[in-house]
């Protein structure tokens, strides 16, 4: 099967509706399409079980081989971009003129720069005040391509976001920009700011590679918007081949060096096994992402996630044998933990064969730019375990709040106390 066509039933137990398709219409179309004889309200049955699945699903400790540290700076870092955001996001409108659902004060208490901070932590101070900023202005546009409440359902409108920020990347930004939306103004023109800062005095193929990565993760979302209006879902090849770049782990992959004052030369970035270390890194980061963000997309009713489509995949898979148990939403998340654990597996090999490689670690940065890598990975893993974000929240005195489900209630989402175990007792606050 290309892909799977998701009916109502999931529409429904995410407490979100049909815009396309009266819900019978649906029901029937997705049991025409994948090959099941289910009546409409079993398949509505079946959505109450998998919403039941929502709230009893366990995250258990995520792999990584690699230790986390913090910049030196974080504070002072903390400091300048909380007061960034809310000088160029307080007023930041929604979709439509509504309120948006990402204001100032959230972006605050999610502490998205601490995604710059540990995986950056050997930054130079001069060099991290753009890629903090780079990092908040991110998570902004990520909100609002993946949002179906914001942008994330509506091809139209996420075109327009992504055509007038591609501008600056392609040095054809005008200043200030002339869309004439307000949302897509101010998200072109703080592109604008940090791309500026960032660019000054960079080498001209790194600032080439960094825009070709940045236009790479625009198009990528760009290309996940009518999957999610549609309800198809890829399968997991085409899944992994998107992901890797909406991700938007590669333009981070090239401020390793920034961050530093290296440049990778041609021949090392084109060494088999780094390119294929690189593969494995940003692999290890989306699915880590993937499995944490789940539930709050589900109730979100976004799909387009590597545990629904393995889950969805299975349970419609029309050669699955009917007196085998049911695929359940615990065993897919398990299922992609045990992926997580092999891209683990697969960047502690690459290393090791790599370090071995005298010649490419002759290379100027290549041992900075591998612990870069593995900076990354355990830095992912810890942000996602402290951040308010998605709930998860595995230490008590970080934003202990869970945020707002966009849902009819709101999800408590905790980990199973055998995940806090990788979170060290010192949280970043002690660099306060």
């Amino acid at each position: 099967m290309a892909s799977i066509i998701l009916g109502s039933s999931e529409y429904a137990a995410a407490g979100m509706s049909n815009g396309t398709a009266s819900q019978a219409d649906a029901l029937d179309a997705a049991a025409s399409h994948v090959g099941i004889a289910e009546s409409a309200p079993a398949l509505a049955v079946a959505g109450e079980s998998v919403l039941n699945d929502v709230h009893n699903l366990v995250i258990p400790p995520i792999p990584c081989s690699f230790p986390w540290r913090n910049h030196p700076d974080y504070k002072q870092l903390t400091e300048m971009s909380d007061a960034w955001v809310l000088s160029h996001f307080t007023n930041m409108p929604g979709a439509d003129g509504r309120p948006s659902s990402f204001a100032a004060e959230n972006m605050i208490k999610s502490a998205f720069h601490m995604q710059a901070t540990l995986p950056f932590a050997d930054g130079m101070s001069e060099r991290m005040p753009p890629i903090i900023k780079m990092m908040d202005w991110y998570f902004m546009i990520d909100n609002i391509l993946d949002d179906p409440s914001e942008m994330g359902a509506d091809p139209d409108r996420a075109d327009r976001v992504v055509d007038s920020v591609l501008t600056v990347f392609r040095d054809t930004y005008t200043h200030p920009s002339p869309n004439p939306s307000p949302l897509v103004r101010i998200l072109t023109d703080t592109a604008a700011e940090w791309w500026a800062e960032m660019c000054a005095g960079m080498p001209p193929k790194q600032k080439a590679r960094l825009s070709k990565a940045f236009c790479d993760y625009l198009e990528a979302n760009r290309l996940q918007v009518p999957y999610r209006n549609s309800r198809h879902l890829p399968n997991v090849e085409t899944y992994f081949k998107v992901r890797a770049d909406s991700i938007g782990w590669w333009p981070c992959a090239v401020l390793i060096e920034h961050c530093q004052g290296f440049e990778l030369d041609d021949e090392a970035l084109s060494h088999p096994l780094l390119m294929k270390l690189q593969e494995n890194t940003v692999q290890h980061i989306f699915l880590v992402n993937d499995i944490t963000s789940f539930k709050k997309e589900y109730m979100q009713g976004d799909f387009c996630n590597i545990v629904s489509i393995l889950y969805f995949r299975k349970l419609y898979d029309p050669k699955r044998d009917a007196a085998s148990p049911t695929p359940t939403l615990q065993g897919a998340l398990l299922e992609a933990l045990q992926m997580i654990k092999d891209k683990d597996d697969e960047c502690v090999r690459l290393m090791a064969e790599i370090k071995e490689d005298k010649q490419l670690m002759k290379k100027r940065g290549m041992p900075e730019y591998l612990e870069g890598l593995g900076l990354w990975m355990s830095g992912t893993i810890y942000w996602h375990l402290v951040s308010g974000r998605y709930g998860i929240c595995a230490t008590s005195d970080l934003h202990a709040t869970p945020p707002d489900m966009l849902a009819h209630h709101h999800l408590h989402i905790q980990a199973n106390k055998d995940a806090a175990h990788i979170v060290p007792s010192g949280v970043m606050m002690a660099f306060n």
